[in-house]
């Protein structure tokens, strides 16, 4: 399955994590913006857990149970995030999109270009029903990545994330396999 998750677009390459890659997602994992976006990434993030985080993501990998890749700028070969699908549920066949992108990489839709071809491996090659996406509220940027790529609204889960002594609500979206057709045929 590794050489099949090689994935070029427009500007990125997206491939499966290496060891000598933990450096790289440590660099960018550890820079503040990310922390306050993302609901599951510790804050001072410890250089080890990187080690630790890309062999947990080639063992999903291998037991076909998520899929992250790492970003990369296909010009230059930096990385600048991950995206992948997670929770993969084969029997009910769905999966949820995530994400994350260097600060100094926003605004140019990256995470939009990378979703959408993960979100193509998970409707042509998985064969997934149902593709889930969550943001924190407060980042209104994530939830329109998910927009532009159809995902649609389905509510907040409010006061879903305890962080840092306090509460915050939970956008939910998700796309489905004839939405997503449907995009494509346009």
């Amino acid at each position: 399955m590794a050489n099949v998750l090689r994935f070029e677009t427009a500007r990125l390459l997206l491939r499966p994590y290496e060891p000598g890659d933990a450096g790289e997602v440590w660099r960018v994992i550890r820079k503040p913006e990310i922390y306050a976006t993302t609901a599951f990434i510790p804050q001072n993030y410890p250089r080890p857990r990187a080690d630790w985080w890309v062999r947990y993501v080639n063992t999903a990998i291998r037991n076909r149970t998520g899929y992250e890749l790492g970003i990369f700028y296909r010009k230059t070969g930096r990385y600048i995030g991950n995206v992948g699908l997670v929770n993969v549920r084969r029997e009910m066949r769905s999966a949820s999109v995530a994400y994350h992108i260097d600060p100094d990489w926003w605004e140019r839709g990256i995470a939009t270009e990378a979703c959408g071809r993960m979100v193509q491996f998970g409707f042509e090659t998985l064969r997934l029903e149902r593709i889930s996406g969550t943001c924190m509220v407060v980042n209104p940027a994530s939830r329109r990545v998910m927009e532009h790529l159809g995902f649609v609204f389905e509510g907040v889960a409010r006061r879903e994330l305890f962080k840092d002594g306090k509460f915050y609500d939970i956008a939910h979206l998700s796309l489905l396999r004839d939405e997503w057709k449907g995009l494509r045929g346009r």
